[in-house]
């Protein structure tokens, strides 16, 4: 008899197999390698789903997610947001187009992290939409698996606003081949439309807790690194985590700020967050690779352009354990910047980066997104002992007397979780943008011509979809 561990094995690869069928190679740098799931629907879909082709979607669904992490949304962002700069002598607009000046439409950088978000919203409604057609499936395992698509949905138009921000998104993107492009939508409304989708979601998941139903695929070795988030119940908890992210940013929103977010996200994050414990502060779904063949290595790893922005590796404090993180290299210098630091995980000379797992959102920033909160809702006395809980526990550092004030509150979990989350996610961008601090007041000018860009522009092939005309949003 297999064993589990094994039988895990065979499945992944069977399916990795059958994935590698959907994959097509980008023809030029600008470009990305990336499942073609748009083109799934009329081959694969035509007879209806059955379990098997639910685990190739599924699969489909997660490969896409992680590559949509990938190294350019980690260097746009963090380059924004004076953590990161990619120096690449071959290639200045890695900087030029982030902190140098407007960034091109056209380019490389203006037209990134769009094409492969909307590839996966295709990829889960493809399983949304044709569930119903997988007659060997109980009603129960097909909504669990529609709540699991429906939440990686809702993590895809996350994305698109941490990027985009105030330019708005398309929502109503489920429309048959040929329909015209569907109408942006302003910012407010389509964080609307996330937390609804995450609750639907969650109630999805609920009737597989309900019936004790486990979820009918495999899922990568991602979902048990940290934690087991395996099963509908625990999946549905990192939801829950999700919709108090979501949800604590409506309330932060600059143009309609909703007030009532905070308490809202206060209670699905403490319901996510369970019991405060330090084992489990790195708990959390993570992207995983592999030197297999056919599998994806940590993009990190072999690129040695990758370094800090001395702003973030000089702000760290004495004695901080997340100090860990930065490695000190020989100065390098490009287009106007300089750096003498790099991410020990971008380190090349290190072979187990090659295969390091990334957190997709995991229990450290949960407790810090609830602090959050607290702060704006004036309760400064739970949200200092949430920040004090992480830099004590993840910086070793001594606690933090009760903030006096929210700007006090700010400040300190700002410097929390830059380094708790350093260069795992776009956080600190959308944090400084949240706070109104994407100015000369906070950050420094670095490059002639630094307009303290804080977005990505809608890509040109976008704009030329709809006619040339650049898309504008207002709300009510």
């Amino acid at each position: 008899m297999i064993n589990p561990t094994k039988q895990r094995e065979i499945m992944t690869k069977r399916t990795l197999a059958l994935i590698a069928g959907l994959v097509f190679a980008g023809a030029c740098k600008d470009a990305v390698t990336i499942p073609d799931l748009n083109n799934v629907s009329s081959a694969l879909l035509s007879n209806g789903l059955d379990r098997a082709k639910v685990q190739l979607l599924t699969t489909g669904l997660l490969r896409q997610d992680r590559a949509n992490w990938g190294e350019t949304y980690l260097v746009f962002s963090e380059s924004m947001a004076r953590d990161a700069y990619r120096l690449d002598p071959s290639e200045q607009r890695w900087v030029s187009q982030t902190i140098g000046g407007q960034v091109d439409p056209t380019s490389f950088v203006g037209g990134g992290l769009w094409t492969g978000y909307w590839v996966d919203i295709k990829a889960a409604n493809n399983l949304i939409d044709n569930i119903a057609t997988a007659a060997d499936l109980t009603p129960a395992e097909q909504a669990a698996t529609v709540g699991l698509a429906q939440t990686f949905k809702a993590l895809q138009y996350w994305h698109v606003l941490e990027m985009r921000d105030s330019l708005g998104a398309p929502v109503a993107v489920d429309q048959p081949p040929g329909s015209p492009p569907a109408p942006f939508v302003c910012k407010p409304d389509v964080l609307a439309y996330i937390s609804a989708l995450l609750d639907t979601a969650n109630t999805n998941l609920q009737v597989a807790v309900t019936a004790s139903t486990a979820f009918p695929f495999l899922l990568p070795d991602g979902f048990t690194h940290a934690g087991d988030y395996s099963t509908p119940a625990a999946f549905a908890l990192w939801n829950r985590g999700i919709k108090g992210k979501v949800e604590y940013y409506r309330g932060m929103d600059h143009s309609k700020p909703n007030a009532a977010s905070f308490t809202t996200a206060i209670a699905a994050l403490t319901q996510a967050i369970g019991t405060l414990d330090p084992a489990t502060l790195e708990n959390s779904p993570y992207y995983t690779y592999s030197t297999a063949s056919g599998e994806l290595e940590n993009p990190f790893a072999g690129d040695a352009n990758v370094f800090l922005n001395p702003s973030a590796s000089n702000g760290i404090e004495s004695g901080d354990l997340r100090a860990a993180k930065i490695i000190p290299v020989a100065s390098k210098s490009e287009y106007g910047v300089t750096s003498t630091a790099q991410m020990a995980y971008a380190v090349t000379t290190d072979p187990t980066n090659l295969t390091r797992p990334i957190p997709i959102l995991k229990k450290a920033e949960l407790i810090l997104l609830r602090a959050q909160a607290e702060i704006e809702t004036n309760q400064l006395a739970a949200a200092t002992a949430d920040v004090n809980f992480v830099r004590t526990n993840e910086g070793g550092l001594a606690p933090l007397a009760t903030f006096a004030s929210v700007a006090e509150g700010r400040a300190a979990v700002l410097y929390e979780k830059r380094y708790s989350m350093l260069f795992e996610s776009a956080q600190r961008l959308v944090d400084l943008r949240a706070y109104g601090e994407f100015n000369s007041t906070f950050l420094t000018q670095e490059l002639p011509g630094d307009t303290f860009q804080s977005t990505l522009p809608i890509p040109q092939n976008e704009i030329n979809a709809r006619g040339g005309t650049l898309p504008t949003v207002t709300c009510p």
